[in-house]
């Protein structure tokens, strides 16, 4: 990845649906989460991206940000229902790399989510 195409400024979750639970993936960050309704999922994949996002920028580990899942779920969602977009709301501190006052950093990503197609 290019140095300069290097920011997070949006979200991509990916919603698979199988018979009996609901795969959420976040695709920038290629991180999952499992339960038996889309709801929870997505409940449980905010939880995991946001700490992911809030840990990366507490420790100014800005690498952690930029792990996409594999090429063939970018696809997968090109062909994907869209659903409306949401904003994940997070609030962190900047790290403390120079003697610096401590504020609060207030940020939204939008979200956009998809659901995929049931696999025959």
């Amino acid at each position: 990845m290019d140095e300069m195409d290097r920011s997070l400024e949006k979200l991509h979750y990916l919603f698979i649906e199988e018979e009996d639970r609901t795969v959420a993936h976040c695709l920038d960050l290629d991180l999952v989460a499992v339960a038996d309704t889309t709801i929870l999922a997505e409940k449980r994949l905010n939880a995991l991206v946001s700490a992911q996002i809030l840990r990366a920028y507490s420790s100014a580990n800005f690498d952690a940000l930029f792990f996409r899942a594999p090429d063939e779920l970018w696809q997968q969602m090109e062909h994907a229902t869209s659903l409306p977009e949401k904003f994940l709301k997070l609030e962190t501190t900047p790290p403390r790399v120079l003697p610096v006052e401590p504020k609060l950093l207030k940020f939204e990503l939008m979200v956009l989510r998809s659901v995929a197609p049931l696999a025959a």
